[in-house]
Formats: C-alpha cells, sequence, structure tokens
C-alpha cells in the first residue's frame, strides 16, 4: 500500500505535480499538502482550498507553531539566499515531522510529491526525478520523493492548466513565482506592488525589520522599498 503526498503550494508547478500524479496513482491514495509559512499571499489558502475541491482530493495544511516572522526574530534576521532556513523549518521540516506522526496510517511505502524543474535553477538541474529519502525511510517504510514536473518548461506547464480549466493563482497576474509574498528571490517591484496591495502586511513587515534590526535583503529592507517611486513600473512596461 502506498499514500502520496503533494506538496502543494497553489503554484503552476506544483499543480501541474498534482495532475502528473493523478496519471499515476489512485486518487484514494493522494493527498494534497500545504505548508502554510505565515508569510504567504493572503490568497493562497483559499486558493488550494478551490483546487483540491474541483480535483475532488484532500487537504492538510500545515503550519508550525513558529512561523517566518517567528523564526526572523529568533534568528535575528531574515532568511538569505545561503541560509535558506525559511525552507528548511517550514516545508521541508514540517512536511516530515508530519510523516513520522502519521506512519501507521501510510503504509509501508510514502510518496513525496514536489513540483521542481530543472530550469528553475542550476541546483535543480542536477536532480533525479526518484530519490530515497534517507531521513524518513526506515526498515518498515520506505519514503522516496517524486519530481513529475522536472524536464517540464513554463510554456508546458502553463499549457496543461489551461488544458485542465484550472484557474492560476492570482499572484501570477503580476509575479512569475507562487511563493512567499516578500521572498527574496522576488524582483522589488513585485513585493513593492503587493505591499501596496496589503498595507498592514507591509507595516507587519516594517515592523519586525525595525525589531531584529536587519534588512530584507541585500542591505536593502522593506521601509526602502516605497521609497523607489515608481521606477520599476516604468521599467516593466
Amino acid at each position: 500500500m502506498s499514500k502520496v503526498i503533494v506538496n502543494f503550494s497553489g503554484g503552476k508547478d506544483s499543480t501541474v505535480a498534482v495532475l502528473e500524479t493523478l496519471k499515476r496513482y489512485p486518487k484514494d491514495e493522494i493527498m494534497l499538502c500545504y505548508q502554510d509559512t505565515g508569510a504567504d499571499y493572503l490568497e493562497t489558502q483559499g486558493h488550494v482550498e478551490k483546487i483540491a475541491a474541483m480535483l475532488d482530493l484532500p487537504l492538510v495544511t500545515l503550519k508550525n507553531s513558529e512561523d517566518f516572522w517567528g523564526l526572523a526574530e529568533r534568528y535575528g534576521k531574515f532568511p538569505l539566499p545561503s541560509t535558506r532556513y525559511c525552507t528548511h523549518k517550514l516545508k521541508k521540516d514540517a512536511v516530515r515531522n508530519f510523516v513520522r506522526k502519521n506512519r501507521p496510517m501510510f503504509g509501508d511505502e510514502v510518496i513525496i510529491v514536489t513540483g521542481l524543474r530543472r530550469e528553475e535553477s542550476l541546483s535543480r538541474s542536477k536532480l533525479s526525478e526518484w530519490a530515497l529519502d534517507d531521513h524518513l525511510t526506515i526498515r518498515k517504510q520506505i519514503v522516496k520523493f517524486w519530481a513529475p514536473c522536472l524536464d517540464m518548461k513554463v510554456k508546458e506547464v502553463k499549457d496543461r492548466i489551461q488544458a485542465e480549466g484550472l484557474p492560476l493563482h492570482p499572484c501570477y497576474d503580476f509575479s512569475e513565482r507562487c511563493s512567499c509574498w516578500l521572498c527574496f528571490f522576488q524582483p522589488n517591484h513585485v513585493v513593492k506592488e503587493y505591499a501596496e496591495m496589503q498595507p498592514k502586511l507591509y507595516e507587519s513587515a516594517c515592523l519586525v525589520e525595525d525589531k531584529i534590526k536587519h534588512k530584507w535583503k541585500d542591505g536593502f529592507g522593506f521601509n526602502d522599498l516605497m521609497k523607489q517611486g515608481s521606477f520599476f513600473k516604468w521599467q516593466r512596461k
């Protein structure tokens, strides 16, 4: 017996990962798993619930007692490309802890599905489609990672979602990425645009930045975002 857990962020890649999983495994073996970091787009929870309902799949939402903001305060700094504690603590560890706590209900094999694609980064270009999770595998239960979208291109992913009649996350109206709204990989103008849409979120981010006395990224802070005027918007046209 297998249990298939799809890491589902609501983004385009993880959406196609769900579709690929449905092609390979029976629906009653599949579960969607959304890891709420506490810094996601406000629209994400509703979007993942909508997709889960449309595909008639169960959804579990994982949220640590210490979220993104709590971790930033404890570490005294925001995540950096070299120290991505947000991904490790709030996503990878969250899923692994979930599997550990529920081993008896998952059977002798657990497949954790991700929407990673090779063209996203150099490190991802070296990944294998299948891998054994040495942290979770025990004698009576094998845990594997599966990346069914690894060799797909962006256009292929978007076309697949459109062909299935599924909606894209609303963040794609202004961003190429569906992650935390303040991810350091996001261009400044994207974060600024969402901050303007959600001023209370922006104010909270500025307050945490002031408290820990560490700027958001590369010496550039949330407090600096609104000083940039509309330069980036002109640049995008």
